[in-house]
């Protein structure tokens, strides 16, 4: 009787190991399926963090073509031209508090003239986070046509922009005049 019932204890005990390892794979199964599937999701937005980054670095650069009042008799405009790069890097954000730097190379075509290209080299500031997308710089002229400008202007959407300049041509520092622009630009 008593090995009888050892027999049984080792069979009951068995079930019972059995049952409880089963209920414990299934457990660590769906744990490990939960993980699997966070891991999935994180990989996921991994990758479309990468492509808006891509995105977005990829709208770090421009050229815009635009028209200005630069030495004329204001009833004609001169065609300008510019490269504009963001300033940001992957290790630093281009972003500042909504503040987008960047450099400016800039080229107007002066018909006519002795010198017929002014160049300027510019750090252009953008509040991206406003409306219109405000923007303002300063810059030196490097060909010798002038000496300085200073601008204001308003991204009316995403390709077309409104500029006012002030470029100092005249020999004082504090003496030059206002200037019209209105041109497009296209990001690449």
């Amino acid at each position: 009787m008593v090995s009888r019932f050892l027999i049984l204890f080792i069979v009951v005990g068995l079930f019972l190991s059995l049952l409880f390892s089963a209920n414990i794979y299934a457990q660590e199964t769906e744990q490990n399926e939960r993980e699997l599937n966070e891991r999935m999701q994180l990989i996921h937005s991994s990758q479309m963090m990468a492509k808006e980054e891509a995105e977005a670095a990829a709208a770090r650069s421009g050229v815009s073509l635009y028209l200005t009042n630069f030495h004329t008799d204001n009833t004609e405009y001169k065609l300008g031209a510019k490269f504009e790069h963001s300033l940001a890097s992957d290790r630093f954000p281009g972003q500042f508090n909504g503040l987008d730097l960047a450099y400016v190379i800039e080229g107007i075509y002066l018909e006519g003239e002795v010198d017929s290209l002014a160049g300027f080299l510019s750090l252009k500031a953008t509040l991206n986070d406003r409306m219109f997308a405000p923007y303002f710089g300063a810059g030196a002229e490097f060909l010798g046509v002038a000496y300085y400008q200073g601008f204001v202007g308003l991204n009316v959407n995403k390709n077309f922009f409104v500029e006012t300049k002030f470029i100092n041509d005249k020999g004082q520092w504090d003496e030059g005049d206002f200037y019209s622009v209105a041109g497009f630009k296209i990001n690449f």
